[in-house]
């Protein structure tokens, strides 16, 4: 399923503001902190007018996912192997968050290119027995093998791919594997280009040696692991329309004793941490209601008086939103269903 999230209009302001404003904003990279969401309805997207799935009506069991910056992958990347001026084909070490088709340039060097396509296949025959071991050798190849093509052929169970090319003639696969000896092998990837096109825009076709820095035009991070959400608790079902990103995963809450117009609450059963200025929403909440004091994290006070029954699971949250997208198809949770993004499903471009 998958998704391409813009920018929302917090994150152009401090972006541009950085630049151009000596970061008068303070904005700072959220490091680790970033955290992808589900969404059920959107009023404006550069506006971060979303409506969030609801923790005590729709599903106790949702959260958001932390996605840390070692898990996105980058439209840059470098060659694998070396690239005459002539060549149609470009075989890159990863090209997974390139687009599939290339209605954007890739620049190599001093030269710019553009492509039609995106694949890489390649076939080749175990050279010796394999038992239980991610090093395999293979001979009578036909095609280029490259890191992260996917490996197919009798006793390979699951998706398995290339994790080192150590020569065309000796693989580490990234989980263990059982195969006979002249077993045939088939292996499909992303990281040939084809179909390309030398010397765009006025620059010339060049030799390239493997290692070269290839730049992207479109320049977009991916999602390079699944993103998989807790099992639906089924208090309704619900569907999901957008996902996004944000800085902060929100805590939760419950009201430990009735609070009868009072600022002052008492909490219990706690999940993760409560903040000064972060939002509260649940039932009972009236009006734009934040938190004013944390005297800890189960005794809070708020900016107005409220009136909240005992047991009542309150939102906090103090997160900005970054990124908002839709997703190709919306899909319909319903009790014990798992929400997940596979890897390289979610899509994230600044253009």
């Amino acid at each position: 399923m998958a998704t391409s999230n813009a920018a929302t209009t917090y994150l152009e302001r401090r972006v541009l503001d950085f630049l151009f404003k000596n970061n008068s904003l303070s904005f700072a990279t959220p490091g680790n902190s970033i955290y992808v969401g589900l969404a059920t309805a959107v009023t404006s997207a550069e506006n971060s007018a979303f409506t969030e799935v609801n923790i005590v009506s729709q599903d106790a069991n949702y959260t958001r996912q932390q996605v840390t910056a070692a898990n996105w992958k980058q439209s840059n990347t470098t060659l694998a192997v070396n690239a005459g001026a002539s060549d149609t084909e470009i075989i890159l070490t990863d090209a997974e968050a390139l687009p599939t088709t290339g209605n954007d340039d890739i620049v190599i060097g001093q030269e710019i290119l553009t492509y039609t396509g995106k694949d890489g296949t390649a076939t080749a025959d175990a050279n010796g027995a394999v038992t239980s071991s991610t090093n395999v050798a293979v001979d009578g190849n036909n095609g280029t093998l490259t890191v992260g093509m996917v490996v197919t052929g009798t006793g390979i169970t699951g998706t398995v791919r290339i994790a080192t090319v150590t020569n065309q003639n000796n693989i580490v696969l990234s989980s263990a594997v059982t195969v006979a000896d002249n077993t045939a092998l088939s292996f499909t990837g992303v990281n040939t280009l084809t179909g390309v096109t030398r010397g765009q825009d006025g620059t010339s076709a060049a030799s390239h040696t493997a290692g070269a820095t290839v730049i992207c035009d479109s320049q977009r991070v991916i999602n390079d692991n699944n993103i998989e959400f807790s099992p639906s608790s089924g208090v309704a079902t619900y569907t999901v329309t957008h996902a996004f990103v944000a800085d902060k995963n929100f805590a939760r809450a419950t009201v430990n004793g009735a609070v009868s117009s009072s600022a002052n609450v008492a909490l219990d059963g706690n999940s993760g941490t409560i903040a000064v200025g972060d939002v509260v929403t649940g039932t009972g909440i009236s009006g734009l209601v934040t938190v004013q004091t944390v005297t800890n994290q189960n005794a809070i006070v708020l900016s107005s008086a409220q009136s909240i029954s005992d047991n009542v699971v309150l939102k906090f949250d103090g997160s900005n939103t970054l990124f908002l997208g839709g997703l190709d198809a919306s899909k319909a949770l319903a009790v014990g269903d798992i929400f997940r993004i596979n890897a390289g499903n979610l899509s994230i471009e600044l253009k």
